[in-house]
């Protein structure tokens, strides 16, 4: 327990999900999926070419139609056999199961004798408990169908015909052998199969993932003896195919010296598997390629894959295993040093390079990797990890917003929130950043009873950088405003220091003092936006100080001039830092000194208070819908009248 303690919590974290896709491996969670995947991709697949010797002899509609109702009698077989034989079929193997006796037991079992190269099926009852496992108990009898005793011994093999049912009703799978009392009873088309290739069915060894047989015949298999069937392509396209009453008729035609529909000397070497593939009979079962395919079908798929060593192989669990970490891994680290849209792009093109690398591995190299699995895990880790980023966004967010609210409240505390102004003179102001802290700047500095000076400013950038600066240049300016009248001097001493102290940066600014006793205004402008003036007496608005010098921390030494304007009562001044002028609406277009002006001169029979009212409204009004631009300021002064 201390040792699970000492884990850091991230790695804590990939070692629970690491394990978590260890599990799914290995209880194989996505099996059915996976199972969907495999149907996919022999849909995907192009076709295969059957060896040209197998031949499908099909007891179809036509031949229950013309012959009678099924089962047929077993002279029709053994009349069969006799046309097959005489015609040099190379093997005869029947899907047909012949446990009970009957009238033409003899005659059929004089073909068979006659013919010599005929093999019959035997089915095993496995029942839900043996699905898989291939060994028996010793009290399990053959109650499907096992081979009559007037056959068995004149047959040239036999083999079972059973087959596993996955889940979903498909058959994708047949035992090579089923053990019963000590014996191994090999798979019909297996036993044809090494007939054909002269290998002896009895030697065999099971090794971990294959089946040998005769030490040169390695058969993939997964679990016991389960080897999956290459169904070569859909029932019609695969295989070449005779009616099984066509057969018997051409060579009654040709007994009478007619010239027959059907030339039989193509069954000349042919291995020709014999069944029932007439409509409604309980033989038609699905298969990956197809709902509805004959079981006669799959023998001969069976047969085919061997002779022409054509597998496919499953791959083991350790490897899906370990493909599955890799995957997860891999996004993961994908997914949280990129951000989710390029790393959604890259988890779709790995979903699609990885679903396409496996159809190519089952097309070339007939390998079957788990394909359900790794697109889940991926689909699932980008999800997960874009969630926890976020999250984890989200919270540092909120930490982030908490220091920046606290760093709001510290800026607040350097700029004034009233201002004492001499008897004469009414200020007013507004201010709002655009992001949690800001750049702008304003001070007020009374210099006597009769004197005050206005400070406004602006940094350049936005944000904590510019908050910075702003509050170093308030803190320099209360140090050099209460000792001299003259804003030009002011300036100039507050632009050597910030010379000093900032880099790469600069502050445009404009510090006034009035004297509300002579109505004087003295003014020094540092790069920034000129005054906007009221003159009541002219009721004109203008603006004053067009010239101004270079903006503050620029160029240390930089002298700064001075200007003078007398104003009358009921004068207004307008002082704004470029987020009044440069706000935006929808379009693009600035809200602009025009307008300014405008709305000043268009109110100027309201009351100060109220006009600074309607110039926020107007500024809110014209970008409303779009994210603030930039800090916005401005100070309002009135003459008393």
């Amino acid at each position: 327990m201390r040792f699970l303690k000492k884990i850091p919590p991230k790695a804590a974290v990939l070692l629970f999900f690491t394990l978590l896709i260890f599990l799914f491996s290995s209880l194989r969670v996505f099996n059915n999926y996976e199972l969907i995947a495999y149907d996919l991709f022999f849909k995907l697949r192009p076709g295969v070419k059957a060896s040209e010797d197998i031949v499908i002899i099909e007891i179809s509609d036509d031949t229950i139609k013309n012959l009678g109702q099924w089962p047929l009698p077993r002279d029709f077989h053994a009349s069969l056999i006799k046309v097959l034989s005489e015609f040099g079929a190379k093997a005869v193997v029947f899907d047909i199961l012949f446990s009970e006796k009957t009238l033409y037991d003899n005659i059929f079992a004089r073909a068979i004798e006659k013919g010599g190269n005929v093999y019959f099926p035997l089915a095993f009852y496995l029942g839900d408990k043996y699905n898989n496992p291939v060994r028996l108990p010793p009290e399990s009898k053959t109650v499907l169908g096992g081979i009559n005793e007037n056959f068995k011994q004149y047959l040239q093999g036999f083999g079972h015909i059973n087959v596993f049912i996955d889940e979903d009703g498909k058959i994708r799978r047949a035992p090579l052998f089923i053990e019963n009392k000590n014996n191994f009873i090999p798979h019909l088309a297996l036993r044809v199969a090494c007939d054909s290739l002269g290998l002896d069915v009895k030697n065999i060894k099971f090794r971990k993932g294959e089946v040998v047989i005769d030490e040169s015949l390695k058969l993939p298999v997964s679990s016991h003896t389960s080897f999956l069937v290459n169904y070569p392509g859909p029932w019609g396209d695969a295989f070449k195919h005779l009616s099984y009453f066509q057969i018997l008729k051409a060579f009654n035609d040709y007994s009478k010296g007619k010239a027959g529909q059907l030339d039989l000397s193509q069954l000349k070497g042919k291995v020709c598997f014999v069944g029932l593939t007439a409509t409604g009979t309980s033989d038609i079962k699905s298969i990956p390629l197809e709902s509805a395919y004959p079981l006669l079908g799959l023998g001969a798929s069976i047969y085919n894959s061997i002779v022409t060593k054509d597998f496919i192989t499953k791959s083991p669990m350790f490897i899906n295993t370990l493909i599955n970490l890799g995957v997860f891994l891999v996004i993961l680290f994908v997914s949280l040093k990129l951000s989710p849209l390029r790393s959604f792009f890259v988890s779709v093109a790995s979903l699609l390079l990885y679903f396409f690398l496996s159809l190519a591995a089952f097309i070339f190299f007939r390998y079957w990797i788990d394909v359900f699995s790794p697109v889940f895990i991926i689909a699932a880790t980008y999800t997960g990890s874009t969630l926890y980023k976020f999250v984890d966004e989200a919270r540092k967010k909120e930490f982030m917003e908490k220091e920046l609210d606290i760093a709001r409240q510290i800026q607040k505390s350097f700029l004034p929130s009233e201002v004492q102004t001499p008897q004469g003179l009414h200020i007013d102001f507004f201010m709002q950043a655009a992001k949690f802290v800001g750049g702008d700047l304003y001070d007020f500095f009374v210099l006597d009873e009769k004197k005050i000076g206005i400070f406004i400013g602006d940094v350049s950038g936005k944000g904590v950088p510019a908050s910075l600066i702003m509050a170093q240049t308030i803190s320099i300016f209360r140090v050099f405003a209460p000792n001299s009248g003259d804003p030009a001097e002011v300036l100039t001493k507050l632009n050597n220091e910030l010379c000093k102290e900032i880099q790469g940066r600069f502050v445009t600014a404009m510090y006034i003092v009035l004297d509300t006793e002579t109505n004087i205004l003295q003014a020094s402008c540092a790069g920034h936006s000129p005054l906007i003036i009221f003159d009541k007496k002219k009721s004109e608005v203008t603006e004053f100080l067009p010239d101004s010098g270079f903006p503050l921390g620029i160029m240390a030494g930089f002298e700064y001039s001075c200007f003078e304007k007398e104003l009358n009562k009921g004068d207004r001044i307008f002082l704004y830092t470029d987020g009044v002028t440069e706000c935006r609406d929808k379009k693009g277009g600035e809200f602009g000194v025009k307008r300014v002006k405008d709305i000043i001169l268009n109110n100027r029979g309201l009351s100060f208070r109220n006009l600074r009212e309607i110039i926020k409204n107007n500024l809110f009004s014209f970008s409303k819908g779009l994210p603030q631009f930039d800090d916005t300021t401005f100070i309002l002064a009135e003459i008393d009248s």
